[in-house]
């Protein structure tokens, strides 16, 4: 994912500058009025029950979600019950997808907007709906460049 978003003026000059990792997150953002040590990318989990605002958002369903987290629908289940911690690389897959979430409501101006983008068949994405693109590393890419492309001007 592009890391690379804004240009902020730093004495006198334009310099690209990376943006903080939190700033890029939508649904999973850390909250401010609470002071702790920064920690790396990779190191952060969470529960399963933090998870469901994102797939809400996406409208999946139990089996998309397990799709998602590549286990039986049956493992799905159980994590819910225990509200399970995911791997730090479960955790990087929802917060990616939140990235591309975060970029979507940015261009599109609002929730409602980007969701029915979302939702609707897409002749770029070779006529699938963007939201089920999403529910694996390949597709997510491909809904982010097309992201990209329509922050650029391109109309998709």
């Amino acid at each position: 994912m592009a890391d690379k978003y804004s240009i902020k003026k730093l004495s006198s000059e334009y310099h690209p500058a990376i943006l903080d990792i939190q700033e890029l997150q939508y649904f999973f953002k850390t909250r401010t009025d609470m002071v702790s040590e920064p920690h790396p990318y990779l190191d952060d989990t969470m529960s399963f029950s933090e998870t469901k605002v994102l797939f809400d958002f996406l409208d999946y369903s139990q089996h998309d979600v397990a799709e998602v987290m590549e286990v039986d629908p049956s493992t799905l289940f159980r994590w819910k019950k225990e509200d399970k911690t995911l791997t730090r690389l479960l955790t990087k897959t929802i917060k990616d997808m939140d990235k591309v979430i975060a970029k979507g409501v940015r261009i599109f101006g609002t929730e409602a907007l980007f969701s029915a983008w979302l939702h609707t068949q897409n002749h770029a994405l070779d006529h699938k709906k963007p939201a089920d693109l999403m529910r694996d590393p390949y597709g997510l890419e491909l809904v982010d460049q097309a992201l990209e492309a329509m922050s650029w001007g391109s109309f998709l």
